[in-house]
């Protein structure tokens, strides 16, 4: 692990019982815990790009939020080797979030749920923050684009059942999330991109994504996503790990309609053609599509 260690050396993954940093909660912290909430699972790296501040003083904060039970480090990140540290929200943090929201107070124990968490979830959740990070630092650098909606998780989950000659399909529809990119300079009616992401670990076969993708497409059709989501187009954006998987998940997105055709609401690229030191990146030409040679924007 890289995160900060004080000179009392407190344990990574145990709060100690009687050397607890004290310390007076802030508003920064009270936006860290807020930030850490909504990502549901972020890396330190991340929380330090998005939160103004020293990265020292936020990883000094971040150690002070874990030992007073505001934050967790989900204990299976230490098979992860010596990468950034990962945060979710603590027992002592989910209190004041709840205070800030309208609905009844849900009862979890997050000790408990974060125990669970095991690796696989972990590195995919961290996958979808990563991606999130990178849009919403790219937000804040151009100034034309604005993130107007990012959901995530359960609450997304629906399906689609496909009537064929001989029998019913139900084909799950689940995205990782699904977020609005408002555009600032374009009139309204016109100015919205709807998209929902698929963070691909390489963990389906290409079958099963086919499958997958030909779920949104029949979405698409059957106009479930008008009736859900109030949109009637939208972009399906699968982010993979490597390039040779967007290429290969790519290829096989041509039989989604049954014809071979290739459809432009499907996009693909790899991970790696982002990252938070350029964050820019992730709006530009970087996504391919089964529907032509060309590489594609989010904006187009």
């Amino acid at each position: 692990m890289t995160d900060m260690q004080t000179p009392t050396r407190l344990p990574r993954f145990k709060r100690h019982r009687f050397r607890k940093p004290t310390f007076v909660l802030q508003e920064r912290d009270r936006e860290i815990i807020r930030l850490v909430a909504d990502y549901q699972l972020i890396s330190s790296e991340e929380i330090q790009a998005l939160i103004d501040g020293s990265h020292q003083a936020i990883l000094r904060r971040l150690q002070k939020l874990y030992h007073g039970g505001y934050l967790d480090r989900p204990r299976h990140q230490v098979l992860r080797g010596n990468v950034k540290m990962v945060y979710a929200l603590g027992p002592r943090g989910a209190p004041l979030i709840s205070q800030g929201s309208r609905g009844p107070a849900i009862t979890v124990d997050w000790a408990e749920k974060n125990r669970q968490i095991g690796l696989r979830y972990l590195e995919h959740g961290l996958m979808v923050s990563r991606f999130r990070t990178a849009l919403t630092l790219t937000a804040r650098l151009r100034g034309d684009v604005v993130i107007e909606k990012w959901r995530q998780d359960q609450e997304l989950r629906d399906a689609v059942v496909v009537e064929h000659v001989d029998h019913r399909e139900r084909i799950p529809v689940c995205p990782d999330a699904y977020f609005v990119l408002r555009l600032m300079k374009e009139p309204e009616g016109r100015n919205r991109i709807h998209v929902f992401l698929e963070a691909d670990r390489s963990t389906m076969t290409l079958k099963r994504m086919l499958t997958k993708l030909r779920g949104y497409w029949q979405y698409w059709r059957a106009g479930l996503a008008e009736k859900r989501f109030g949109i009637r187009n939208f972009l399906v954006l699968t982010v993979t790990l490597t390039p040779e998987r967007a290429v290969n998940v790519c290829a096989i997105s041509r039989q989604v309609d049954g014809q071979n055709r290739g459809l432009r609401m499907f996009l693909f690229g790899s991970a790696d053609e982002y990252n938070l030191t350029e964050p820019l990146t992730v709006l530009n030409p970087i996504w391919t599509t089964s529907g032509d040679d060309r590489l594609h924007s989010l904006l187009e």
